[in-house]
C-alpha cells in the first residue's frame, strides 16, 4: 500500500513510518524538517514543507492508497497551523480522491459516545484556560476531519510516552471504564495506526486510546 505520513520528522511520526515500511508499505513522508528522518529506505520518499503549502500537500498526497496524520501542536507557537494544515490534506485527498485518513488528536475533540468523567473534564478545561490556542486548534483540527467526506478514523490520545511498547491498547469512549486518560506508549501507537489500514470498525468514529 502506498501511505502518505504527516508529521513524520516527529519522534511518534518516526515510528510510524519504521512500521509502515516494516510492513511492506510504500511511504512518502511529508516533514517541515527532514533531516530528522536520518535513514533511508527504496520505499521510502521524503518530501520537505509547511502545512501552509497546499501545492506540495497535494503532490504528496494525490499517489496515496492511505494518509496518516500524527501532526500535533507544540504550544510554542500562537496559530492555527495543524487544524490548516489538516484542512489543506482533507482538500488533497478529495480532490484525488484518496478516501482513507487516519488521524490522531486529544480528547479535547468531542464525540458523541462520550459519558461524564472527572478526570477527563479537569484536563479539558485545564487545556481550554491554559493553553487556549492549543486547544481551539485541536477542537478546529477534529471538526475539519469528522466533517469531511472521506472514510477517516480519529485516534484521540492521552500523554504519549517514550517507554517501550506493551502490547496491551485499550479502545473506547471516556467515560466508559474501557479507557484510562494517562499514557500510551508511541510505539504502540505505531503498531495501532499501520493495523487502520486495514481495519474498518473505527471508520467514522473518533475512540480514545490508551494502555
Amino acid at each position: 500500500m502506498r501511505i502518505t505520513i504527516f508529521g513524520g520528522s516527529g519522534e511518534t511520526g518516526l515510528l510510524v513510518i519504521k512500521k509502515a515500511l516494516a510492513e511492506g508499505h510504500s511511504v512518502t513522508a511529508f516533514a517541515r524538517t527532514p533531516s530528522k528522518i536520518a535513514f533511508q529506505n527504496e520505499k521510502l520518499t521524503v518530501v520537505k514543507g509547511e502545512l501552509d503549502e497546499a501545492d506540495k500537500i497535494e503532490a504528496a498526497v494525490k499517489d496515496a492508497d492511505a494518509v496518516i496524520s500524527v501532526l500535533g501542536p507544540t504550544g510554542k507557537t500562537k496559530g492555527q497551523a495543524i487544524s490548516v494544515g489538516i484542512k489543506n490534506i482533507i482538500t488533497a485527498m478529495e480532490k484525488h480522491a484518496v478516501k482513507r485518513l487516519i488521524a490522531t488528536a486529544t480528547p479535547s475533540s468531542k464525540d458523541s459516545h462520550d459519558k461524564f468523567q472527572l478526570s477527563f473534564n479537569i484536563a479539558v478545561f485545564m487545556v481550554q484556560n491554559l493553553m487556549k490556542d492549543v486547544y481551539n486548534d485541536i477542537i478546529t483540527l477534529g471538526e475539519n476531519i469528522t466533517q469531511s467526506r472521506l472514510d477517516w478514523t480519529l485516534l484521540r490520545l492521552p500523554m504519549l510516552s517514550s517507554k517501550p511498547a506493551t502490547g496491551k491498547i485499550n479502545i473506547g469512549y471516556t467515560g466508559d471504564g474501557k479507557v484510562k486518560l494517562f499514557s500510551l506508549t508511541r510505539e504502540d501507537l505505531a503498531v495501532l495506526l499501520i493495523q487502520q489500514l486495514d481495519n474498518k470498525e473505527y471508520i467514522k468514529k473518533a475512540p480514545v486510546v490508551s494502555n
